[in-house]
């Protein structure tokens, strides 16, 4: 089922430009959790303009989690093989949990998990949904418990933005055949996190399209959140705030 992606002339984004800009957010977010809020500021006096810096950087870094969310519901739709696409969000998450861990908590820590679990569970929902229909389209009652159990699964896990996460994530899914409609949900219910609504004033320019990358870049996109958080975390660690 393809997204009703509005035509307009001028400006549009691509999903890979999308991504671009959801990477770089989110770098800029990291940038504020892990070397000041886990760094800096756990070995020294808070500085005052340091606190204002790292709001604005986690200010910034709202933008990324919704765009991964649309983005997500995008692969979904879209993807050939829906199983091997949640072996490598899976797989991905597994890799990321112990960098996660180190950058933002400085070591083991079960009560959060990373955000590559939300977006699996936020796929298995769609999936959950998807299969299980009545004739008129709606999900059916095994499709709604199916999604229940994702939620409930965020909720034990304490994945990164847990059930609003994931709430956002079918919000998009439920409005994916109007693209207006799409982005007032996904502002409506990114309201969670200050600033989060605008990032749909970027997903409204979406035009449909993949974009294009070569397959490095493709993985790059995967790899690249394990990779910086793990950096962050040597940072942070080891290197600046020792």
């Amino acid at each position: 089922m393809q997204n009703n992606t509005l035509s307009r002339p001028g400006f549009s984004l691509s999903g890979t430009a999308l991504k671009r800009i959801a990477c770089l957010s989110m770098l800029v977010d990291h940038l504020g959790a892990s070397l000041l809020e886990n760094g800096l500021f756990r070995c020294s006096a808070i500085d005052p303009r340091l606190v204002g810096l790292d709001q604005l950087l986690r200010l910034v870094g709202r933008l990324a989690f919704p765009i991964y969310c649309f983005l997500l519901v995008e692969g979904f739709l879209h993807t050939h093989d829906l199983k091997k696409y949640a072996l490598r969000m899976l797989g991905f998450a597994l890799i990321s949990e112990w960098p996660f861990d180190w950058a933002f908590f400085s070591g083991v820590y079960w009560g959060h998990q990373n955000v590559y679990f939300t977006l699996l569970l936020g796929l298995l929902a769609m999936k959950a949904l998807d299969t299980s229909q009545t004739p008129e389209g709606m999900p059916a009652l095994k499709g709604i418990l199916g999604a229940a159990a994702c939620f409930l699964a965020a909720a034990l896990l304490h994945c990164d933005y847990d059930v609003l996460g994931l709430a956002l994530i079918l919000a998009l899914y439920m409005t994916r055949k109007d693209k207006r409609a799409q982005c007032i949900a996904g502002a409506v219910f990114s309201l969670f996190e200050p600033v989060a609504p605008l990032a749909f004033g970027l997903v409204w320019f979406y035009s449909g399209e993949r974009g294009g990358s070569s397959k490095l870049e493709q993985w790059a996109f995967y790899w690249f959140y394990p990779a910086h958080i793990f950096v962050l975390g040597v940072l942070a660690n080891l290197v600046l705030f020792r």
